[in-house]
């Protein structure tokens, strides 16, 4: 790309700046801040030559978004900061963050296989053995079986309900992790119904759950001044079922009405102009926000 053109900066050069980065970045700083002080400290005044140092200083830093305030925390403009003045602690060994990464994982999305962890975190499974198996032996985690012989694993005081527990019906948004975290996505979506809630380019719709499983989308509308909600029922919906579901979609309504009244409209949008253009034919292409 444009902004990778030029030789990367030698190793003393880009640890001096980096240093220097995370230093400026001890509070919260706008990404353009930061790049006009590079250039400052640098006195770099070719926008190009500054875009490629920048790229490679901001490629090698590392950096996190502070919450800014406002309904989502995090506005359009973000805030970098270095992590650890913001944590206010050293990093830790990078087995350390593998046997975090592993808990964060097990703790939202458990019990899963390995393939299940490998497929989400997007690292190969021999890379996660440790970590795992270090936490196995500290005793954190229950192992089990899924229907199809298939080992599970989980943290050892995580809730797991029963087999007969009903699963009300839930609204998921855009993403979500139940639906991209495990490799076996076929535990809570029909092979038929990926396709209608998967874009071309990967977004991944939102979704309500009957009986725990994908049985529709999901869309904010205007009515009136109001945010409403709108479901799309893959199949006929059982009287109760809607009921409940539309139960929940007004709760949603009245959370997103003040904060983002159209969430997910742009999708929406998308998703239809290109359902239009493929019944007449023409090519369609998509790109994320």
């Amino acid at each position: 790309s444009r902004l990778m053109r030029g030789a990367q900066p030698d190793a003393p050069r880009l640890a001096r700046l980096r240093a220097a980065i995370e230093a400026l970045a001890a509070t919260p700083r706008p990404n353009g801040e930061l790049r006009d002080a590079l250039a400052a400290m640098e006195g770099v005044t070719d926008p190009d030559a500054l875009e490629a140092l920048w790229w490679w200083v901001r490629r090698t830093t590392p950096l996190l978004q502070a919450p800014t305030g406002g309904p989502w925390s995090f506005g359009r403009r973000p805030l970098m900061v270095a992590p650890e003045a913001w944590l206010g602690q050293r990093f830790g060994s990078a087995q350390d963050g593998l046997e975090l990464l592993v808990r964060r994982y097990l703790g939202a999305l458990g019990p899963a296989t390995v393939a299940d962890l490998a497929s989400w975190v997007k690292l190969a499974r021999a890379t996660l053995r440790p970590p795992v198996a270090a936490l196995d032996r500290a005793g954190e985690l229950w192992h089990g079986r899924d229907g199809l012989g298939r080992e599970l694993i989980d943290l050892v005081d995580a809730p797991r309900p029963g087999a007969d527990m009903d699963a009300p019906p839930r609204l998921l948004p855009m993403w979500d992790g139940l639906l991209l975290g495990h490799a076996d996505r076929s535990r809570v979506i029909d092979p038929e119904d990926r396709s209608r809630i998967v874009a071309a380019n990967g977004d991944t719709y939102p979704t309500f759950l009957v009986d725990g499983r994908v049985a529709g989308l999901w869309w904010t509308r205007r009515a009136s001044g109001d945010t409403e909600i709108e479901l799309e029922p893959f199949r006929p919906l059982r009287p109760a079922d809607r009921a409940a579901l539309e139960a929940e979609a007004a709760a949603l309504a009245r959370f997103l009405g003040p904060r983002e009244p159209e969430a997910y409209a742009t999708y929406r949008a998308r998703r239809d102009r290109t359902r239009s253009m493929t019944a007449l034919g023409s090519p369609a292409t998509g790109t994320s926000d």
